[in-house]
């Protein structure tokens, strides 16, 4: 016969039993939901992003993978510069190529993500933006991926983000 207190414990190492499976269920589903769930789901404007960019810095042959995600309680705005060559940016260079983003986005970002890399035909390589964005005072520059930077602060730079006309 077993004591009413062991039994308990039975009872006890049971439920507990339960509550892992279901925690360990849970992460499970938690992590098959598939990658950065901050991008959005929905269709966004980048409006003449593009386009000014590749006027604004003609070194500048083509953008890739524009993309917004939640950060904060803003948007953050990535992008992929494809360049010429592999030389680092100049820091009128990326000057151009922010401000042309602040000025033709048609939603203000609160940051700026960038990173380059050379045209495969160029000579491939990745292009360094850290220096170049050291000098743009008084943006503020974390480091994103190999050489990129991710930028805040534009509005004390370029003036406060307007609707592209």
């Amino acid at each position: 016969m077993v004591s009413r207190r062991a039994g308990n414990h039975g009872l006890l190492a049971i439920a507990l039993a339960g509550a892992l499976m279901t925690g360990t269920l849970g992460g499970c589903a938690a992590l098959s939901q598939g990658p950065d769930r901050s991008e959005e789901m929905t269709t966004v404007d980048f409006g003449d992003v593009s386009d000014a960019v590749t006027a604004a810095v003609p070194r500048v042959v083509d953008v890739r993978d524009p993309g917004r995600s939640q950060n904060g309680l803003g948007h953050r705005f990535s992008l992929g510069l494809v360049t010429d060559s592999a030389e680092p940016f100049t820091a009128d260079e990326l000057d151009a190529v922010v401000e042309a983003i602040w000025t033709s986005l048609p939603w203000e970002p609160n940051t700026i993500k960038l990173t380059a890399g050379a045209d495969a035909g160029q000579g491939d390589g990745i292009v360094d933006l850290r220096g170049a964005a050291d000098e743009l005072e008084p943006l503020r520059v974390r480091g994103a991926g190999q050489a990129g930077v991710s930028l805040t602060g534009m509005s004390s730079r370029y003036g406060e983000w307007t609707e592209p006309e």
